[in-house]
């Protein structure tokens, strides 16, 4: 064999792979496996060469359709993996030959499974993976769902295991592909059945702690295990050798290149994958979500009774919020935190109390800035977060305690000095002023808006440009009415184009209504913190003349005109009225101001509530994520389970 690792050109010579693809049946027992286990495989490491292996395998498995329902080489070889896994979960110190040959053998499972899932069913799948005994017949394929989890959770993971952990989480991402498709189609799933109450499910906790164990420890890759040895003609390291060329070709520097660098990622898409699906069955619950949002604090000395013992486990808050906080710029982190702070009630409340608050903030606001350049989806689970963050009242108030300097990512100004509180308003009004200009997206605004009105009766010592740039919004925004108004009078808009505009104008409306409510609640709880936005309403009180005549906005601006009023008498007895001036006549002004001329409106009080049936927007999601950034080779034909434009 030689300690060269073969290419795909060469894989057609192969004559063990020939022996698995031929006509002549292969018992479990025959020696052919060791051959073929040992063969200097070179396992492709990201998507692209992954498509790469796939497509150049495909007259190999073109041979092996043809005669495995003859021969039954694939179960053969299952069982082969099988026993093999058994004996690594079985042995604590099992030698790095075997190690290497199991994981070749699941490489070689993998890429069957990606040429059959192109082209069958999962109960075909189950079906072809079946072993028939005299009485019953064993399914091989729950078998393997079953032995990859034990894997996972029983081997531990060190520099001469983690391609093989690899594998694992990737062969296991493929058969809940197969899995999911069936799922959605009728409710049914034999994989996802023995993984949530079946066999597998017996360790769906410790398979949850350790993928995100595996997500905060950005496990990296064992440099010394893929160095090329320095004596040649060894086949234990051919593998090694193999995997070293591949990366020399992509870094010609001294330092050697993390390949596994998606390591923590693949697991973190396994634990998105498992989690949501099957989470709304009414006979059964799904473990792994139940872990997921159940598990306690390593490091609370007090001992919480979890809600489900047997799927709960402990990690270090701590760790995990550090991790999420450094890669929410990536929308399978923002969608974990997302489902941690909608339904795990522990860590919310975790963060909620979190010293280090704005670590978290600003990388969410940073997304909202970045908007254009993210995909739709990251921006709504990012915005989704601040308003779940916006439901806790001592969140509200802090946040106007944290002080931020000079921010470098926020370009559209220099900010030498905001409160954490001053520049979230400022993003947000950004946002909404961004979506109404060029999509006009209703979801994303409403989302914006509650957002801001949870925040507002809390709005303290707000930055002058903050309360510029909310002020800003709503004369932009009326100015916009007016003309969607002229446009509507005009009686040459009819049909779709009548349509469109009212439903802008409907939009409109309500986005100015809105922020009427948000000044409202700042002015009535926050008068005296807030001379800065009184004095930005002031400066643009002509808005306020125009909106007046509108019956959808009288209440509330009559509220507005009781304070514009006050302090403009108080302004208009100033000799010489500078801004210090007007300022510290507003300061003074707000002990006197007499509250009790404002008319009591409801408390702005808005709380996030997920759709009836969630599923058919985060099964397509999460599967989209999947496609778009695994190291698994996916066409777009096989890629059918919904689309996640579905729902929002």
């Amino acid at each position: 064999m030689g300690a060269q690792c073969s290419s795909i050109a060469n894989l057609s010579n192969n004559e063990q792979l020939f022996q698995l693809c031929g006509s002549i049946p292969l018992t479990a027992n025959d020696p052919a496996w060791n051959q073929l286990f040992s063969f200097n495989l070179q396992i492709p490491l990201s998507n692209s060469e992954n498509h790469e292996f796939i497509e150049g395998t495909a007259q190999l498995f073109q041979l092996l359709e043809s005669n495995n329902q003859a021969t039954r080489n694939t179960s053969s070889l299952l069982r082969v993996f099988l026993a093999r896994a058994t004996e690594l979960k079985a042995s604590a110190q099992c030698d790095k030959i075997f190690i290497w040959q199991t994981c070749n053998a699941l490489f070689i499972l993998r890429v069957i499974f990606s040429h059959w899932i192109r082209l069958e069913k999962e109960a075909v799948l189950i079906k072809k993976f079946s072993f028939q005994e005299e009485n019953s017949c064993e399914s091989l394929l729950e078998n393997l769902a079953v032995q990859l989890v034990e894997i996972l959770v029983d081997v531990p993971l060190r520099e001469e295991t983690a391609l093989l952990h690899r594998e694992c989480v990737q062969t296991l991402m493929l058969l809940l592909f197969v899995a999911a498709s069936s799922y959605l189609t009728n409710n049914k799933s034999i994989i996802f059945k023995c993984l949530m109450h079946g066999p597998g499910a017996l360790h769906a906790g410790l398979l949850t702690r350790t993928l995100l164990q595996h997500y905060c420890q950005h496990q990296p890759v064992p440099v010394w295990w893929l160095r090329k040895p320095e004596q040649g003609g060894s086949i234990v390291l051919g593998l090694a050798t193999g995997l070293w060329s591949l990366l020399s070709r992509s870094s010609s520097s001294a330092e050697p290149v993390d390949a596994l660098s998606d390591f923590a990622y693949q697991s973190l898409l396994l634990l998105l994958v498992l989690t949501n699906h099957c989470s709304m069955e009414k006979n059964w619950s799904n473990p792994y979500r139940q872990a997921l949002l159940s598990f306690t604090d390593s490091q609370d000395p007090v001992q919480v009774s979890p809600v489900h013992p047997s799927a709960c486990f402990r990690l270090d808050y701590s760790v995990l919020y550090s991790t999420l906080c450094d890669r929410l710029g990536d929308e399978r982190t923002t969608l974990l935190l997302y489902m941690l702070l909608h339904q795990h009630q522990q860590f919310r409340n975790y963060v909620y109390t979190h010293a280090d608050i704005q670590r978290m903030v600003i990388a969410l606001l940073q997304e909202l800035f970045k908007g254009d350049d993210e995909g739709s989806h990251h921006l709504y689970m990012s915005l989704i977060i601040l308003l779940l963050l916006s439901e806790d009242e001592g969140f509200n108030s802090n946040i106007h305690n944290v002080i931020i300097r000079n921010p470098l990512w926020y370009t559209d100004r220099v900010l030498n000095e905001i409160s954490l509180g001053g520049l979230a308003v400022i993003v947000i009004t950004r946002t909404i002023q961004r979506n109404i200009v060029k999509a006009s997206d209703k979801y994303l605004h409403t989302n914006c808006l509650a957002t801001l009105a949870n925040m507002a009766a809390y709005f303290r010592r707000l930055h002058p440009y903050t309360c510029e740039r909310l002020v800003s919004l709503l004369c932009t925004l009326n100015k916009r009415r007016i003309r969607v108004v002229q446009q509507l009078k005009s009686s040459d808009v009819e049909g779709t184009s009548r349509e469109q505009l009212e439903q802008d104008l409907s939009i409109i409306e309500e986005v100015l209504r809105m922020l009427l409510e948000i000044l409202n609640a700042a002015f009535t709880h926050q008068l005296g913190c807030n001379p800065n936005l009184i004095y930005s309403v002031l400066h643009k009180k002509e808005v306020l003349d125009v909106l007046r005549r509108h019956p959808a906005f009288q209440d509330i601006v009559a509220n507005l005109d009781t304070v514009s009023n006050y302090f403009s008498n108080r302004i208009s007895q100033l000799s010489e009225p500078g801004v210090n001036e007007i300022l510290q006549s507003i300061q003074l002004g707000c002990v006197d101001f007499p509250k009790d001329q404002l008319k009591k409106f409801p408390e702005l009080k808005f709380r996030y509530v997920e759709e009836d049936q969630p599923e058919e927007f985060f099964i397509p999601y999460v599967w989209s994520m999947v496609q778009s950034t695994s190291a698994l080779c996916w066409s777009n034909d096989d890629m059918t389970i919904g689309s996640e434009n579905d729902a929002k």
